[in-house]
C-alpha cells in the first residue's frame, strides 16, 4: 500500500478516437502505478484494454469536460498534455505530489479555456505523438523524476 506521503496519479485521455489508445493508456496507467485512469467525452464510452488491465484499475467515464474538472480531487492538480504555445517543456517540469493528467485527443486539440486554467506540459519533438505512447511518456517521466 502507498504512504499518504507519495501523492497519487491518474491520466486520461479527453475525447479518444481509437478505443484501443484507451486500452493501451490503461496498460500503462497499471505498469507505472497510476492510481487511476479515466476518459472525458463521448465519442468511445466503452473503452477497455485487451489485457483486462481496466479489472484491476479504477476507471472513470466523464460525458463533459466540465463534469470531469470538477470531479477532480480538491488537492490534486490539473495538468494539460497538449502542443500548445507556452507549455512546459516536460524534461523541466517539475511534477505534482498529485496530479491528474489530461490528454488532447488524437485529432484535435484540448480546449483553450482548459489550457490557460492549469498547468500545460509538451513533449519533446517535433510532430504530434501517439496519445497512449504520450501517456507512457509522461508517466515515466515522472516515475524517474519521483
Amino acid at each position: 500500500m502507498k504512504s499518504p506521503d507519495n501523492g497519487f496519479v491518474g491520466i486520461g485521455i479527453f475525447n479518444v478516437k481509437r478505443t484501443y489508445n484507451f486500452g493501451a493508456l490503461i496498460r500503462a496507467a497499471r505498469v507505472f502505478g497510476a492510481d487511476f485512469a479515466f476518459s472525458v467525452g463521448t465519442r468511445n464510452p466503452q473503452e477497455q484494454s485487451s489485457v483486462r488491465a481496466e479489472l484491476t484499475l479504477p476507471l472513470f467515464h466523464f460525458t463533459s469536460l466540465e463534469g470531469f474538472v470538477t470531479s477532480i480531487p480538491v488537492n490534486a492538480r490539473l495538468v494539460c498534455v497538449e502542443l500548445a504555445a507556452g507549455a512546459s517543456e516536460i524534461r523541466t517540469y517539475v511534477h505534482p505530489p498529485r496530479a491528474v493528467y489530461l490528454l488532447g485527443p488524437e485529432d484535435g486539440t484540448l480546449p483553450e479555456s482548459i489550457l490557460r486554467m492549469h498547468d500545460t506540459v509538451i513533449l519533446p519533438g517535433a510532430y504530434p505523438m501517439n496519445v497512449a505512447m504520450a501517456a507512457t511518456v509522461v508517466l515515466y517521466d515522472r516515475a524517474m523524476k519521483g
